[in-house]
């Protein structure tokens, strides 16, 4: 099951938090640091782990199961030869000299705000569910980054959403949710997203004889299908000690860059992302497109707020890297009763071969 590899993730993080305190050297020095970083090898791969909801476990200052409810997925990022050729296409005058590969699985769980009611809400957003599956490219430079990505997924039963949420229920014991006889129904889907990004550094702070670092990274996404169609654009603001060579975190809807190379040392930094998106079409509220289907009318502008902390290290040539965040969320379909919110955490592994 999906969530046992989402939990074995978790379970992993702590471990390795550990680990890294215990294992690093006593010291400072940036020398000692560096030997526990493998040198820079010409493929190097990447196991991210996802976890986003909107429950006690993420979130317990404002706890909900409403709207979007759960998400989870796992990653693999590469860095093969293959992927170069991605660095000349319709590089608009850029010369990209990193790529990497990547490929996702998926699970997205949306319910109205009340479960405990059987019948249809029809003033509510419908049960959904988003099972998936897809392939990404990604190229960088210095300063600017490109990701464009594949899904091709299910919504419907064959999500298997509703089994999904009635035995993480059962296994915390709580009440089960009682309208999923309701959700939408079975279509295959098809997604295509563009994202690009600019990495921008701004001058050091120093504080209590600590040098942090500062980068602003704005970034601009188009997303076509049959599961979303909107354009989006934002900024990610991050402050503190040793940058990894990214392009700020990792969340579900917007993979970790994997073109860098490790950053030696470790590292940990505070961020916020604000953004906004207009909206033509977002199945999970409006239903089906190919089929009749119990549906909502999508607010035409979101906006979106994200805070957390991030932080790496290195261990005999791994790179161990997590971050937690919430993500606050304006309405996002026509009576929509206030905003809505969720907590992620995110868990990375990744070592050159």
């Amino acid at each position: 099951m999906t969530y046992r590899l989402v939990w074995a993730g978790l379970c992993l993080m702590c471990v390795s938090a550990g680990v890294c305190r215990a294992q690093a050297p006593q010291t400072s020095d940036n020398d000692q640091l560096d030997t526990l970083v493998s040198p820079a090898a010409p493929n190097r791969y990447t196991f991210t782990v996802y976890w986003e909801n909107d429950g006690a476990i993420l979130k317990r200052n404002n706890a909900s199961d409403r709207h979007y409810t759960n998400g989870n997925a796992i990653t693999l990022a590469h860095q093969p030869d293959w992927a170069r050729g991605f660095a000349d296409v319709a590089s608009l005058g850029e010369n990209f000299d990193r790529t990497a590969a990547g490929y996702i699985i998926g699970q997205l769980i949306f319910t109205p705000e009340s479960t405990a009611v059987s019948s249809l809400l029809s003033k509510d957003r419908p049960y959904a569910g988003y099972l998936f599956g897809g392939v990404y490219l990604q190229r960088a430079n210095d300063h600017t980054f490109d990701h464009a990505q594949l899904d091709i997924g299910v919504v419907g039963p064959s999500s298997q959403a509703d089994h999904f949420q009635n035995d993480i229920h059962d296994w915390l014991d709580l009440d089960e949710p009682k309208g999923w006889n309701n959700q939408i129904g079975d279509e295959v889907t098809a997604q295509l997203l563009l994202r690009r990004k600019w990495r921008i550094d701004l001058a050091p702070v120093e504080l209590a004889d600590t040098h942090l670092s500062q980068q602003l990274i704005p970034q601009a996404e188009l997303a076509v299908g049959s599961v979303y169609r909107h354009v989006s654009a934002g900024a990610t603001w991050r402050i503190g000690h040793n940058l990894p060579d990214d392009f700020g975190p990792g969340r579900l809807a917007d993979v970790s860059s994997a073109t860098g190379a490790p950053t030696p040392g470790r590292g940990a930094y505070l961020f916020g992302r604000v953004s906004g998106r207009a909206v033509e079409h977002n199945l999970f509220l409006e239903g089906n497109s190919f089929k009749d289907s119990h549906g909502v009318d999508a607010d035409p502008f979101v906006g979106e707020i994200q805070a957390g902390v991030a932080a790496f290290c290195h261990y005999n040539g791994w790179v161990i890297e997590a971050n937690y965040s919430q993500t606050f969320i304006t309405r996002q379909f026509q009576g929509q009763d206030g905003p809505d919110s969720f907590g992620a955490v995110m868990f990375s592994a990744s070592r050159g071969f």
